[in-house]
């Protein structure tokens, strides 16, 4: 009889512990699904005001600025307003053909910081808006055969001490890791496969790519060797 007085206690406290577990994992994803459910709040971006009716300059043809950078060989810089404001008007022109099918998506939209670009999907479902996004970090790397640019799906560590998992983008408000992308990665291909010629001109054409807060900077020419030391300068 005592020894089945001291099991009591102890089954009991199992008990209360799994039921804990259970309830904060539960706690978690109603937080999750919480904060999945709300848009991202676009007031930060460039170009997200109203586009005036008769704007103050005509709005830059990317695919001619890009070409004119390369054949004149000099730098160009892209702001994260022109970006969105072109993205914007591309995007409205396609919509009636290779995107008459996704009724529901509404705009693409880039964020520009320090060293990575964000791309986010803005889209309806039954008239409420939800967004996903995902991080993107751009690599050179140079070679015997010259220098080659790499896109990775890349947004840093959640927090200095905790390195891994890395960012891999955000589903409304909340960020999630790089593996929860292949959920979405379909509609951003799709998306990349319309600005094919642009992609080609602005990453892989271009000697060296730098990524700022609020624009990108391009230009064809090939970074400088030091003739002392045989350093190369991006």
């Amino acid at each position: 009889m005592p020894k089945n007085e001291e099991e009591k206690p102890k089954g009991g406290c199992l008990g209360k512990l799994f039921g804990l577990i259970v309830f904060l994992v539960i706690v978690g994803l109603g937080a999750a699904f919480f904060f999945i459910s709300k848009p991202q709040d676009f007031s930060d971006l460039g170009g997200n005001a109203p586009m005036a009716t008769t704007p103050t300059s005509p709005p830059r043809d990317m695919e001619a600025v890009l070409m004119k950078s390369i054949e004149g060989d000099y730098s160009v810089v892209l702001t994260e307003k022109e970006l969105n404001e072109w993205l914007g008007r591309e995007l409205k022109l396609k919509q009636t053909g290779e995107l008459a099918k996704w009724v529901s998506m509404k705009r693409v939209w880039v964020r520009l910081r320090e060293d990575v670009a964000e791309i986010i999907i803005e889209r309806e479902i039954s008239g409420k808006p939800f967004t996903t996004s995902m991080f993107l970090k751009i690599e050179q790397i140079e070679s015997a055969e010259g220098i080659s640019t790499q896109i990775h799906l890349h947004g840093g560590g959640f927090h200095d001490f905790v390195p891994f998992p890395t960012r891999g983008g955000r589903f409304g408000q909340l960020t999630v890791p790089q593996g929860f992308l292949i959920m979405v990665m379909p509609e951003f291909q799709k998306i990349a496969s319309l600005f094919e010629r642009e992609i080609d001109l602005g990453f892989q054409q271009m000697a060296r790519i730098k990524i700022k807060d609020k624009k990108i900077e391009l230009d064809p020419q090939p970074p400088t060797r030091s003739a002392e030391k045989g350093d190369i300068s991006f």
